[in-house]
């Protein structure tokens, strides 16, 4: 019996370098989902906080309406602040901040009345300790 041994030319299978490429290319690949993924999930919280914050400022609008003697009398201006102050305006202000104190990071809030009109400002630190400027949200209503 005569055996015959013949090489084929061709390769099959894959070599390591084409293995390595396939995982590099993966790899680049799921890293980039994994940025959308956290740019997502920050731009979801940064739109938490502004709603938050229009939310506060439609309240405090709500309750300066409420009280429109003290309203006219100046005593929901926060700045500056007002003496001989209603106490429901007192205590509005008060619980407003409060509110805008445990809703947002580092929030603060102002309140400027011009004539029959009132400016409510909301601020809010959504850089993450990363020193940029405060983001803030200003809402004019009237009496």
């Amino acid at each position: 019996m005569k055996y015959e041994c013949t090489q084929s030319s061709k390769q099959s299978g894959s070599t390591l370098i084409e293995v390595l490429i396939t995982v590099l290319v993966l790899s680049i690949g799921l890293l980039g989902m994994a940025t959308l993924q956290f740019d997502a999930v920050k731009l979801n919280h940064d739109a938490f906080l502004r709603s938050q914050a229009v939310n506060l400022a439609y309240d405090m609008s709500d309750r300066i309406r409420s009280n429109r003697s003290a309203a006219r009398d100046g005593d929901y201006d926060t700045q500056p602040a007002p003496s001989g102050v209603d106490a429901t305006a007192a205590a509005d202000i008060t619980a407003w901040q409060a509110n805008l104190a445990a809703a947002l990071p580092t929030g603060t809030g102002t309140i400027a009345r011009n004539s029959e009109e009132f400016t409510v400002q909301v601020c809010w630190d959504e850089s993450r300790g990363g020193g940029a400027p405060a983001t803030c949200f200003s809402f004019v209503t009237g009496l």
